[in-house]
Order: C-alpha cells, then sequence, then structure tokens
C-alpha cells in the first residue's frame, strides 16, 4: 500500500516537472521568435523586451510551481488520511481476532477445570473476565 502510494506520488512529480519544462521550452522559443519579430532598426528595445518576457516566464513559473506543490500536498493529505484509516481498521480487526482468540483458550482451559485465577493468570485476564468465562463453559 505504502509503495503504490509512494510510486503515484512520484509519477505525478515527474510529470508535472515534465509539464513545466516543456512549458518553459515552449515559451522560450516564442520569446526567441518575437525578439527576431523586432529586426535590427529596433536593436535598442530588444534588450528591455527580452527582460520583459524574462520576468513574465518567472512569474508564470512561479505561479505553475505553487499550484504543482498544493495539488501535491492535497494529494499528500489525503493519501495519508486514506493510509491512516486503513490502518485504524486493521488494528481493530486485530484487536478482535486477538479477542476472539484468547477467549477460545479461555474456553479450553475452563473446560479443562482450571479455576478463574488461573485462566487470568496464563491469558492476561481479569479475574472476573476469566470467571465469567469458566462459569458459561463450565455447563
Amino acid at each position: 500500500m505504502t509503495l503504490g502510494t509512494s510510486a503515484i506520488l512520484l509519477a505525478t512529480l515527474l510529470a508535472g516537472i515534465s509539464l513545466v519544462a516543456f512549458g518553459l521550452l515552449r515559451n522560450r522559443a516564442r520569446g526567441e521568435e518575437a525578439l527576431a519579430d523586432i529586426g535590427p532598426t529596433q536593436g535598442a528595445v530588444a534588450p528591455d523586451l527580452h527582460d520583459d518576457l524574462a520576468g513574465a516566464f518567472a512569474a508564470r513559473l512561479e505561479v505553475i510551481m505553487a499550484e504543482q506543490t498544493a495539488r501535491q500536498s492535497e494529494a499528500l493529505s489525503d493519501a495519508l488520511a486514506g493510509l491512516k484509516s486503513d490502518i485504524q481498521h486493521l488494528k481493530s480487526d486485530v484487536e478482535w481476532l486477538a479477542g476472539e482468540r484468547m477467549i477460545e483458550q479461555a474456553i479450553t482451559l475452563a473446560q479443562t477445570g482450571l479455576e478463574a485465577e488461573e485462566i487470568g493468570r496464563e491469558l492476561g485476564l481479569t479475574r472476573e473476565t476469566a470467571e465469567t468465562i469458566r462459569m458459561f463453559r463450565r455447563h
């Protein structure tokens, strides 16, 4: 379960990084085309345009990264909540099975004629619990 969740989160992270890199390359190509369109007569304007494009790209990248981080954080939170729920269910199942097994052992010991104190000491039950099981199983 944990390995599967880790794989999903890693795949999501890699996909996000790939999309950001692809977007940056695409926007860079657009910026270079815009600079090429300016031409040699307007060469003095090109550095300012380049700085503006770089600033716009940086701002857009920050927004994309913030959105991706928020989505990953939400996905991780959801995965951890699901994992916690699964662990709680497993814990209750194990406790129920352990209780069932302990009762079966107490019944077996009571049928052999052991006293409640001995049953309680053997299985870690309270004297009252062992006495109750012993009373019901004696008949």
